[in-house]
């Protein structure tokens, strides 16, 4: 009977969580230097679904090229960075674990930076910046892997990551300092403060499929995920090839970190914040916080997209800096509060 009542009332809440990405989605798209009324947004959305066409008007083409792409963006960009926060937190079994953290999201843009300015991975082309960034992303992933070893302090790998983030930050500022043309300076800086401006419909493919690819493979991994819950000699002993796991969640959240600073720069803190929202909303299960993190990463970003370009209007704040400002405090709420006792 319990465990009925619980398992509707976790469908409930996925599903109003649901609803209000929905409605958010909707009503992100009135709001950047120009407010479009909710009415006249209304009009365009049937417009569109009468015609099988948006209407000619600026309306109409502020709402479908450039608040829409963006708006879906932001969604699959906090659903990524979610989704990397929740396996790095049950692979490292730290709370404090993201890619920006741990000092991936700084790899992934001194990689971005260098097929930029020094024109590194040139050979793949239109891919040489996302190429540059998973080659950045995985490099740091490893390090802070290898120097944090099997210690489980949760501070010492924090400790590490903070190092590595500081090396690779301090790279990309030699390699912007020493750009010849003012204009890479300018693309360059954007890796470094995070921005979903001139997001369109063209750039939605590249990052979508590695998204649902990664929620799709931790779906798949949510028992193994489980395991590693009760510790890494607990999981070896149920017979669980617990290195190659390793190694493919390395792999894995560098890839999907490397597409999504080539695309917005670093957004630091994401991934962070929303496993412990999706756990307290759904409990420790990874079937379950792979759904609720996917949906209140998609959230946090899309409002954080909508403070970015509002509070300003008509200038935009990085989304990078936005949520650096409101997450840094909540990583230090989770420092002095959740591991207290250990200091002690």
């Amino acid at each position: 009977m319990h465990s009925n009542y619980s398992r509707l009332n976790v469908s409930t809440r996925f599903f109003i969580l649901l609803i209000f990405l929905i409605a958010s989605m909707i009503l992100s798209v009135r709001f950047g230097s120009v407010n479009i009324p909710l009415n006249e947004l209304m009009e365009e959305i049937s417009t569109f679904i009468s015609q099988g066409a948006p209407g000619h008007t600026t309306s109409s083409l502020i709402i479908w090229q450039i608040r829409i792409p963006r708006t879906i963006f932001a969604a699959l960009c906090g659903m990524g960075l979610s989704l990397c926060g929740l396996v790095l937190q049950t692979m490292t079994r730290n709370d404090l674990a993201d890619p920006y953290v741990l000092g991936v999201s700084s790899g992934a843009s001194t990689g971005a930076v260098t097929a930029i300015i020094l024109g590194w991975f040139s050979f793949f082309g239109t891919y040489s910046v996302s190429t540059g960034a998973f080659v950045g992303a995985a490099l740091s992933t490893i390090i802070v892997t290898m120097c944090s070893g099997k210690s489980s302090s949760p501070i010492r790998l924090i400790l590490v990551g903070m190092g590595v983030s500081a090396f690779f930050s301090a790279l990309t500022m030699i390699i912007i300092y020493g750009a010849r043309h003012e204009a890479q300076v300018r693309s360059a800086t954007f890796w470094l403060l995070g921005s979903l401006s001139g997001m369109q419909w063209n750039d939605l493919m590249s990052v979508a499929i590695p998204v649902f690819i990664i929620a799709l493979i931790i779906w798949m991994i949510r028992h193994d995920l489980d395991l590693l819950l009760l510790g890494e000699g607990e999981a070896e002993y149920l017979g669980m090839n617990l290195k190659r796991l390793q190694l493919f969640i390395v792999i894995l959240t560098s890839l999907i970190v490397a597409v999504l600073v080539a695309k917005a720069g670093i957004i630091g803190f994401v991934g962070l914040i929303t496993p412990h929202l999706a756990r307290y909303a759904a409990g420790p299960t990874h079937g379950r916080l792979t759904l609720f993190s996917s949906v209140i990463g998609a959230l946090v970003m899309i409002w954080a997209d909508v403070l970015s370009r509002t509070l300003c209007a008509p200038e935009e704040i990085p989304i990078g800096v936005l949520t650096s400002i409101v997450g840094a405090p909540i990583f230090l709420w989770i420092v002095t509060h959740r591991y207290k006792e250990n200091a002690e």
